[in-house]
């Protein structure tokens, strides 16, 4: 989820809150969560998967293991969950 759509959420939440929907409010805070958790999990797994792929490749071509090494740091950076 981006920071904007979490704020996004966070917004909508604090606002039903204010207008007296506290239960709405709780849903929405609940969703997001859930979105979080399920993207955490969806990246970990491509991250996981996607690391077992380059190792297979490293075993067929051992002379590319650099250029591997660097794909290995990019898919770690861009697929691992970011927290605030």
């Amino acid at each position: 989820m981006t920071e904007e759509t979490r704020t996004k959420a966070n917004e909508l939440a604090e606002t039903l809150r204010a207008r007296g929907h506290t239960e709405p409010a709780e849903q929405v805070g609940t969703a997001a969560g859930a979105v979080e958790a399920v993207e955490s999990v969806f990246l970990r797994g491509l991250r996981d998967a996607l690391q077992s792929a380059l190792t297979a490749i490293e075993a067929i071509d051992p002379v590319s293991a650099t250029m591997i090494d660097e794909l290995r740091l990019e898919v770690d950076k861009r697929l691992t969950p970011h927290h605030s």
